[in-house]
């Protein structure tokens, strides 16, 4: 009798085992879309008088600089701090959206989306850091 309860209960631990690595798998596909949908995000700003329009990945890189010729007009300070600020707004767009696809894809309570959303919240430079070559 002991041999047939314990052949029931390796059963039942080789069937939870399956089940969790059947979930697993899932969500490992789950993830790997989730990946993919942020690496396509783009998102571009415009500035209000329209001289610089910024666009940017979900990770908050250049992805392109498109400037009118109204910008050439400007003085090299201010060009400089629009294109900041504008890039600024195109990095908050793109990670709203980033963080849009992370809930859609794990729930408003998941732990990533919280780190996510902190790492949003998080503010950026005041000032251009002035990088030299």
């Amino acid at each position: 009798m002991t041999d047939l309860f314990s052949s029931r209960e390796a059963e039942a631990a080789i069937a939870r085992i399956e089940q969790q690595v059947a979930e697993a798998q899932v969500r490992a596909v789950q993830a790997q879309q989730v990946q993919a949908d942020i690496d396509a995000v783009r998102a571009s700003a415009t500035s209000p008088r329209r001289e610089v329009t910024v666009t940017v990945d979900a990770a908050g890189r250049l992805a392109g600089i498109r400037l009118a010729d109204a910008a050439y007009e400007l003085r090299t300070d201010a060009l400089e701090r629009l294109i900041v600020e504008t890039a600024g707004r195109a990095q908050v767009l793109a990670g709203e959206q980033a963080l849009e696809i992370t809930r859609a894809a794990f729930g408003a309570d998941s732990p990533i989306v919280g780190h996510l959303a902190s790492e949003l919240d998080r503010e950026p430079p005041s000032q251009p850091m002035g990088f030299r070559v």
